[in-house]
This record gives C-alpha cells, sequence and structure tokens, in this order.
C-alpha cells in the first residue's frame, strides 16, 4: 500500500510531534506487516533501531493511524504485532 501526499501522512517516532513526511510504503502478508521506502522532502528518513514509529494519515481533525511498529534498521520498520509481547509493552499499550 503507497501512502502519498494526498493522504496527509505523518510519521511520529517515539514520543515526538507526528511530522509531515512526503510518502511511504506498507507491505502487509500473513506473517507481518512492514513500513518502508519513507521520504521526508524529498529524502529518505532513517530510523535507529528500536525506534516505535507509528504512521498518521489525514486531515488533523480526522486523523487515522495506519502502522504502528519498531525499526528493525535504518530504512525498515516492522508490525508492533511482530515485534512485542504483551509482556513487553508499556501499561497503556496493548496489542
Amino acid at each position: 500500500m503507497n501512502i502519498d501526499a494526498d493522504r496527509e501522512p505523518r510519521l511520529q517516532i517515539d514520543d515526538g510531534d507526528p511530522l509531515p513526511i512526503d510518502s511511504a510504503e506498507v507491505t502487509r502478508d500473513v506473517e507481518h506487516s512492514t513500513l518502508t521506502n519513507v521520504l521526508r522532502a524529498g529524502r529518505p528518513v532513517t530510523f535507529a533501531a528500536g525506534d516505535r514509529v507509528t504512521l498518521w494519515v489525514g486531515p488533523p481533525d480526522k486523523t487515522s493511524i495506519v502502522f504502528v511498529g519498531k525499526a528493525i534498521d535504518e530504512h525498515n520498520v516492522l508490525d508492533l504485532i511482530s515485534t512485542e509481547s504483551d509482556d513487553e509493552l508499556d501499561d497503556y499499550e496493548s496489542i
């Protein structure tokens, strides 16, 4: 699934503010989903392994979360369900 500027995507890393991005790609299959090819200002976004990454879309008054995961390297984020068990999450989080 390609997420482009028409969907007003924003990317949040850990507890930071969501920042606008140009585009991203979410690949889903039976075993896991991956967020890749994230571009901001025409340049690839890089992550630190372990960053919690949230992809939001839509205008600020109608925002939806499309993807939540943890970075596995500087360009790929694996969905949270594939990276965590309920025991490893904060009290306010659940899978």
